[in-house]
């Protein structure tokens, strides 16, 4: 393969991946609580470089680079806009370091998403049916046939009892994988928020942290380099299918 093409190739490779993860983006501006993820792109050194063959720096074709390369996605874990929502069991949370703690089967989720329901069994639940969990560990269970109030700071009282939401603060939030949606693993043990950093606010929800217009911004520019790479490609066939014809003619 000429080396032109496969540098071409390469950036158009790239920038597709680029597209799906920015489609992605803008699929979810509607989600509460959603994390965009970045996609990072990095040049790498020509083959020969790489394998040690040729040194770097020496002014020869091996220096005009290998393309790109698609490194891990990012998550960008900036606060969302809160909007007050009314619903009594919305909550969200001020402050960018906090997540609530969710039980699916044997595993703990973190989420910034606070659009909680209780279900018909009085469990307090996600909008995926994912219990929430309290501040002792266990799934905020209430009596369904009996009424309850949420106080303004997220505390739900029924018949003189107060349950709280268990808020997690991760040591680093590199270690949060994210699993789809605006739910994340944690790869490590995290932190509880102490008493005084407990910053819940009932009757709101935080909305989603991608913005709709520079992402579609960066649609369209990830657009149009995916098709410069692609005429690129067409271009150096066609520049390559006139020199084989003319030499075969000669």
């Amino acid at each position: 393969m000429p080396y032109g093409v496969y540098l071409s190739a390469a950036g158009a490779q790239a920038q597709n991946h680029r597209l799906q993860q920015v489609s992605n983006n803008l699929a979810n501006v509607e989600t509460p609580g959603f994390k965009p993820n970045e996609t990072i792109l990095q040049a790498r050194f020509s083959e020969m470089i790489e394998q040690g063959m040729v040194s770097p720096g020496l002014g020869g074709a091996d220096d005009v680079g290998g393309g790109v390369t698609i490194q891990p996605e990012q998550t960008q874990f900036k606060q969302g806009p809160i909007r007050s929502t009314g619903r009594e069991t919305d909550f969200a949370i001020h402050d960018k370091d906090s997540f609530f703690v969710l039980q699916r089967g044997d595993q703990q989720l973190l989420s910034r998403a606070g659009d909680f329901l209780f279900d018909s069994t009085g469990k307090l639940v996600n909008s995926g049916g994912d219990l929430v969990l309290g501040s002792d560990g266990n799934p905020i269970q209430i009596d369904p046939r009996k009424s309850f109030e949420v106080a303004p700071d997220g505390r739900i009282n029924q018949a003189g009892v107060s349950r709280e939401l268990m808020l997690a603060k991760p040591k680093n939030l590199g270690d949060l994988a994210n699993v789809g949606g605006n739910l994340f693993r944690p790869l490590a043990e995290f932190d509880l928020a102490p008493p005084g950093e407990r910053n819940v606010i009932a009757g709101s929800l935080e909305q989603s942290a991608v913005s709709p217009t520079g992402t579609m911004m960066e649609m369209i520019e990830t657009t149009r380099a995916f098709e410069a790479n692609v005429q690129m490609i067409k271009n150096q066939d066609s520049v390559m299918g006139s020199l084989i014809g003319r030499v075969l003619k000669s």
